[in-house]
């Protein structure tokens, strides 16, 4: 088995919502599901849900700032000034990425059925089915693809206690949510397709979201075989 590609952080457990009992099953019983592009929850129809700023990175690091001083002679050229602040760090990913979303242990179930489904299955081995998942992408021929896991971190815009490394920052575009998304304590599975650029040509990008076309909305795993390492929550 090709695990290569399969890196970063990996829960014991996740657990996995759906609005339809059927799409449960079809992900437990013949390992059936969507990856969504990222991009496409900028316009999700589900307002609670949609997230205009999916797809891009925003923190604030603690650094030297450059800022000017005026005296009371306005007649005075303004005088440069260095002290410590915060500087906004931003980064943006062209490569199309594919997610499948999760939450984590400490999830409200309440919240997870409201927000994603009341049909809840439990997945015991997170890492496996990324696994799974970069199998399925190479024995198909799907394109190139690094799968990543990643826990959510919710302090979009916010400041940082401390300065981040240039990966660090680089991951932010999928990784990073505003806190308002706190309460999802979100898992994902992060399908980023390599040497593939959406730059200047993705409609999700440009706003004209009803001009996507369906392929670009999500990518539909069929692994073909039972996950046995799910199962379906009691209600």
């Amino acid at each position: 088995m090709n695990t290569n590609k399969v890196c970063d952080e990996f829960p014991e457990l996740c657990y996995k919502a759906f609005k339809c009992k059927e799409y449960a099953e079809d992900f437990i019983v013949r390992g059936t599901f969507r990856m969504g592009c990222q991009f496409s929850y900028k316009s999700i129809e589900d307002k609670a849900r949609c997230d205009p700023t999916e797809g891009s990175g925003l923190i604030k690091t603690p650094g030297i700032v450059t800022c000017f001083g005026f005296s009371q002679d306005r007649a005075e050229k303004p005088i440069c000034l260095q002290k410590m602040g915060y500087r906004k760090e931003t980064s943006e990913l062209c490569n199309p990425r594919f997610c499948f979303c999760t939450c984590l242990q400490d999830v409200n179930r309440d919240h997870m059925k409201k927000s994603f489904g009341k049909y809840i299955v439990e997945i015991n081995n997170p890492k496996k089915l990324a696994e799974d998942i970069n199998d399925y992408f190479t024995s198909n021929e799907e394109g190139k693809f690094s799968i990543v896991g990643c826990n959510v971190i919710y302090n979009k815009g916010q400041e940082s206690d401390r300065q981040l490394t240039k990966n660090e920052i680089v991951d932010l575009p999928y990784k990073q949510k505003p806190e308002s998304f706190s309460a999802d304590c979100e898992f994902r599975i992060v399908a980023m397709q390599l040497g593939e650029s959406c730059t200047g040509e993705c409609k999700f990008l440009s706003e004209e979201f009803e001009q996507v076309d369906p392929e670009c909305r999500y990518i539909e795993v069929k692994l073909g075989k039972p996950l046995d390492y799910t199962q379906l929550c009691e209600s």
